[in-house]
C-alpha cells in the first residue's frame, strides 16, 4: 500500500483511506513504528482486519490477530515488532466495499 503518511508539528492532510484487497491481502513496508487506521463504513456490520505474523514458534507459525471493527467505526492498530511481523506486514480485510486502511510512519 502507498497511502502512507507522517505526522508533522505543521499538521498533515488525513488521505481518504484505501480500499483493501480481499482477493489478495495487503502488504505494507515495517519498520516497526508503522500505525494503520481500519475504518468501517457498512451502517450495520462488524467487519474484521487480520494480520498475519511471520515468526514461528518452535518451527509453528504463529496465529494470525484478527479485530473487529464496529459497524460505521474506525481502529487503530500497530505498531508491530519487526521481529514477530517482519519488514513486510501481511494484512487483510473482509469486505472490499466497506473496509479501508490509512497507513501511518510515525517518527523514530
Amino acid at each position: 500500500m502507498t497511502n502512507i503518511i507522517s505526522p508533522s508539528k505543521a499538521g498533515t492532510a488525513f488521505p481518504a483511506g484505501t480500499a483493501v484487497d480481499v482477493a489478495n491481502g495487503n502488504s505494507i513496508v515495517n519498520d516497526g513504528r508503522v500505525i494503520v487506521i481500519a475504518s468501517n463504513a457498512n451502517a450495520s456490520l462488524v467487519r474484521n482486519v487480520t494480520v498475519t505474523p511471520t515468526a514461528t514458534v518452535d518451527g509453528l507459525a504463529a496465529a494470525a490477530r484478527t479485530s473487529p471493527i464496529p459497524a460505521v467505526s474506525s481502529i487503530l492498530l500497530g505498531p508491530w515488532d519487526i521481529g514477530n511481523y517482519g519488514t513486510s506486514l501481511q494484512i487483510s480485510g473482509d469486505n472490499a466495499t466497506d473496509v479501508k486502511f490509512q497507513i501511518i510512519q510515525m517518527p523514530g
